[in-house]
């Protein structure tokens, strides 16, 4: 998946929970999102736990009320339309189950058929007198390929005027091959559109929308479900450093009252911080709906200096970790750079094992597909319990990557679990790009899964006024591979890049070891000494390091479980890739 379109950060916030809906036109009904929040609170309470799995869409269909099946059937799409038209359906042929609305709507299976580069769509239409136009949901089960619609005038000599009602912002394309359905996944392009339809008005989607009323196989279980007592410790920079750091927690929905208490190693000088805290709902899960994440940001910390610190409740007192806030100077300076972690028990103990390994690393950071999917609580409950106490006792600096951000839904659990810097490109960006720095390196920190495009200027300008001897840049996608190269990136990020001398890019995605040779020697005409780093620390399909061009390879190596350690020493870098159990794999110098 290359590209991904920056409209979504606003487009679809009604899924997440952020907007609530209601049709001011049609009151009796309520919203689709509340209507299925009370189905799932029912569900448990009536329903075994062992059972919720084994629900059929029958079964689920006679469980279900009048106006709860009503709500399905007609508030999922809503739109108004100034003259009569006929409604296409675009429904993908390998979903096992039609939409239990769709044959009593009034639509019809013609022959017609649509595709995309990946899939084979069935046609339903029929056609609709001007006014509102009411849809109901892609389904009970998770069909990703959503289905899409478009619209024709009845009248050719009339002018269709469309008012977007839920969601309040709809995206039109004219229908014909070359376009997209799908914002998460925008270089997916229709190639075969029915003569009858060409020109049509299509109406784009996103694939999150299947998640939207999945009862079906829906439900899971935290094997690390929260509790009074506060765990999962994660520490950030929000801002500087030197005199600040983010402490956050989980805990049970019920314990609202959280602070930290913090010393300068070796002092008996307490001070205590409250914190605030966010609620996290994720409605399948069914042992751990509902938690709390805390956050208590400690600033006025002096540079340079250990410090311990435990996390309370109450009167109950947690476990004492340390930290070390940056010096006033820091020429010599190491970090450890994980790549794919997917929550992976494995990926886990190798961050545990790095830490002991190298108690010296001041900071890790990570380059994305932290967790298989991102909008399930339970996969980050396994990322924090598997790497263990090794995020409580030194910041973890992250990017998201297309798993965290997902479907189209954008990446807003990492955004509640993390408390990152919001200095990025505008809001939609903040804590997904945005940069940090440490010693006299500049840390770029991007969300390839947003606009490439769009935060070229944000790139150009925070390089220029960050002057710095190290400039790296992070972010999920490889510019340059032979499995799927990302001309975007190559065209909008990699020339300021050369402009501004960067020196390592890191990147993951891709589930192999890569080292490429200075930029200078295979981009003609450049002068830059920039090199393409990616790595992953999860196991992948393990094929991909044998398709590796020595156009621009130095070395590759297949899919491990994989970490890099940089050590920086004045106008010295050096970065060392090591398996799990502590071989080096490979290593190389940069001096300045």
């Amino acid at each position: 998946m290359k590209n991904f379109n920056s409209r979504l950060s606003f487009y679809w916030l009604f899924i997440f929970g952020l907007l609530s809906f209601c049709n001011q036109k049609n009151t009796e009904l309520p919203d689709l999102k509340s209507t299925v929040d009370d189905i799932v609170t029912r569900l448990y309470e009536e329903i075994p736990a062992d059972s919720l799995n084994l629900l059929t869409e029958d079964f689920l269909l006679g469980y279900l009320s009048e106006k709860e099946k009503s709500v399905m059937s007609t508030q999922y799409w809503i739109l108004e339309v100034n003259q009569p038209v006929r409604i296409s359906l675009m429904r993908h042929v390998d979903q096992k189950t039609l939409p239990f609305w769709l044959p009593n709507s009034g639509f019809e299976k013609t022959d017609l058929l649509v595709k995309n580069e990946l899939s084979t769509y069935e046609v339903w239409q029929k056609e609709e007198k001007s006014g509102k136009i009411n849809l109901g949901i892609n389904g009970l089960d998770k069909h990703r390929p959503v289905y899409f619609i478009s619209l024709s005038l009845l009248d050719k000599n009339k002018k269709l005027e469309i008012n977007p009602i839920f969601p309040a912002q709809q995206h039109f394309e004219t229908f014909e091959p070359g376009a997209f359905t799908y914002h998460d996944w925008d270089g997916l392009k229709i190639t075969e559109v029915p003569e009858s339809l060409l020109g049509d008005v299509l109406l784009t989607t996103i694939r999150g929308r299947a998640r939207e009323a999945h009862l079906v196989d829906a439900f899971r279980s935290t094997n690390f479900p929260s509790s009074s007592t506060p765990d999962l410790t994660v520490l950030h920079w929000d801002s500087d450093p030197k005199t600040s750091i983010s402490v956050n927690w989980r805990t049970g929905p019920t314990i609202t009252d959280g602070h930290v208490k913090y010393w300068v190693k070796g002092s008996t000088d307490t001070l205590t911080k409250a914190s605030t805290w966010l609620e996290i709902e994720d409605r399948l899960l069914q042992n751990d709906r509902f938690t709390l994440r805390h956050t208590a940001r400690l600033t006025g910390l002096q540079p340079g200096t250990s410090y311990e610190y435990f996390i309370g409740t109450g009167t109950e007192e947690g476990k004492v970790f340390s930290f070390e806030t940056e010096p006033e100077i820091a020429n010599n300076f190491s970090f450890i750079w994980f790549g794919d972690m997917h929550n992976d028990p494995k990926t886990g103990q190798l961050a545990q094992d790095a830490t002991e390994r190298f108690p010296e690393t001041k900071f890790y950071i990570s380059s994305g597909d932290l967790v298989n999917t991102g909008l399930h609580r339970d996969d980050w409950d396994k990322l924090f319990s598997y790497t263990g106490e090794s995020f409580a006792r030194r910041p973890f600096m992250p990017v998201p990557g297309n798993h965290d951000s997902q479907d189209g839904l954008g990446a807003w659990m990492l955004q509640s679990l993390f408390d990152l810097p919001t200095n990025g490109p505008g809001e939609e960006y903040a804590e997904r790009s945005y940069f940090f720095r440490y010693g006299d390196a500049l840390f770029l920190m991007m969300d390839g899964t947003l606009s490439i495009p769009d935060q070229a200027d944000w790139l150009e300008k925070t390089l220029s006024e960050n002057p710095a001897k190290w400039k790296f840049l992070t972010v999920h996608f490889p510019a340059y591979n032979s499995v799927e190269p990302y001309p975007e990136i190559q065209d909008s990020w990699i020339p300021i890049l050369e402009k501004y001398e960067a020196d390592l890019y890191f990147s993951g995605h891709f589930h192999y070891y890569m080292r490429s040779k200075p930029l200078k020697e295979f981009k003609k005409g450049s002068l830059s000494n920039l090199i393409f780093v990616h790595s992953a620390s999860a196991h992948g399909k393990g094929f991909e390091s044998d398709k590796q061009d020595s156009t621009f390879t130095v070395l590759s190596y297949p899919n491990d479980y994989l970490y890099q350690k940089i050590d920086i020493k004045g106008n010295k870098l050096t970065l060392s890739s090591y398996l799990a159990d502590g071989k080096l794999l490979d290593q190389f110098t940069i001096k300045k």
